[in-house]
């Protein structure tokens, strides 16, 4: 398995399953929003926060300065299992989720997918009250029968399998396919910039639970191939060597997000009462 200074996805399920008692306990006024956010394949140290001193990442470096850091830690080397790590708190292998799940939703053999009767940090929220949501990268299963409304989430918006291209949605490997859904429903946003609509979606979200406990899962599709950015930190990066200028773009990118998401926290008067956990799926 790969060092990762980041906090691993296992020990954030754990420290998740331990919250969870907590949170639970708390009468439905005070019960603590939680939010993860979850990049994918961000390396070890790149944020300013842990050593990066080519890279634009004021809103991770902000997490940092007000809460943990944590400096040594694992990760699986591969991005399923450590989703299904982070969600369930279990060893993946247990839940059969030890590699990739690239399924197209569409066929008919359904693949791998990770068992409803595993039960995920959603499931339980939910079940204490809370409004869930996961917008992003869902990649443990693609079958319609085993994806996040089936895991506890009130709400997905992203895809289901590995990656996408960022403005056309679909995924790249093989023949390829459209891979882009509101819920369970396939939708169609050619042109559109997947990062930036999800985390739209994201702070729709908060908005419309500012008075309920939420638990809000954001797992980006960045700073993973294909690292397409929109315009906004392509001049920022410029000096950079290829191949470190197209990735600090896209990681400047999550970072602006994050900032986003952090920014409708505060304007709500929200921040003070979420947990709020970034990590990055497995980093090198």
């Amino acid at each position: 398995m790969k060092e990762c200074r980041f906090l691993s996805s296992r020990l954030a399920g754990l420290l998740c399953c331990f919250f969870l008692l907590e949170a639970c306990s708390h009468p439905e006024d005070k019960k603590p929003n939680v939010i993860i956010f979850f990049t994918d394949d961000q390396g070890t140290l790149d944020a300013v926060c842990y050593g990066a001193d080519d890279l634009f990442t004021p809103n991770i470096d902000r997490l940092g300065s007000t809460g943990i850091r944590f400096t040594k830690a694992y990760a699986h080397t591969v991005c399923c299992p450590s989703r299904a790590a982070l969600l369930t708190g279990r060893h993946p292998q247990r839940s059969g989720i030890g590699d990739w799940t690239q399924n197209n939703p569409h066929d008919l053999e359904k693949g791998r997918n990770m068992p409803l009767d595993e039960v995920t940090i959603a499931e339980v929220l939910k079940d204490n009250g809370y409004r869930t949501a996961l917008f992003g990268k869902w990649h443990l299963g693609a079958s319609l029968e085993n994806g996040p409304l089936e895991q506890g989430f009130d709400t997905f918006f992203g895809h289901r399998s590995g990656f996408i291209d960022n403005y056309f949605h679909y995924f790249l490997h093989g023949k390829g396919f459209h891979d882009l859904w509101s819920d369970n429903k396939e939708v169609f946003a050619p042109g559109t910039y997947f990062p930036s609509m999800m985390t739209e979606k994201a702070i729709e979200f908060i908005d419309a639970s500012k008075n309920d406990p939420f638990f809000l899962y954001m797992a980006f599709n960045l700073p993973h191939y294909p690292e397409q950015p929109d315009s906004a930190f392509v001049a920022k990066n410029a000096g950079l060597e290829e191949p470190r200028r197209s990735y600090a773009t896209v990681v400047s990118i999550v970072d602006d997000l994050i900032g986003q998401v952090m920014n409708k926290l505060e304007d709500l008067n929200l921040r003070e009462n979420t947990l709020i956990i970034f990590m990055s799926d497995n980093g090198s």
